[in-house]
């Protein structure tokens, strides 16, 4: 089970856990499910680099797509909507990391909306080697 929760801090409800215990087996169902396709995906949940999602190379869809339907997939799953508030590519150990902000909102069961902000991490090396 998946469980989105608000931690307080003073005025701020930040929404805890987008991926949560999601791991790379489950996030590809997710995406099947949601998408309609087998995502070329391995690795982590996202949270972290070291916890990266690695989207590999298909030959058939880009990485911006596949990165689409893993967030819209996680979306769905989890109930809530986002937007991408800012994306940005760096290089560590030889390997290529985007890591995407989301402005995430959750309406709860009496019609508050709550709002926050996650990063997911993304290695996308074998998109930028083959540039």
């Amino acid at each position: 089970m998946h469980i989105s929760y608000f931690v307080n801090y003073g005025y701020a409800q930040l929404i805890w856990m987008l991926v949560g215990d999601v791991m790379s087996v489950e996030l590809k169902a997710l995406v099947l499910e949601h998408s309609g396709f087998d995502a070329a995906i391995s690795g982590g949940n996202g949270r972290t680099i070291e916890t990266a999602i690695i989207i590999h190379q298909d030959g058939i869809r880009d990485k911006r797509t596949v990165q689409i339907a893993i967030l819209w997939a996680l979306g769905r799953n989890k109930q809530l909507s986002w937007d991408i508030l800012g994306a940005s590519v760096d290089e560590s150990s030889g390997r290529f990391y985007e890591s995407v902000l989301l402005g995430i909102r959750l309406t709860d069961i009496s019609g508050q909306v709550k709002q926050g902000q996650q990063t997911i991490y993304f290695d996308t090396t074998e998109y930028m080697r083959n540039k």
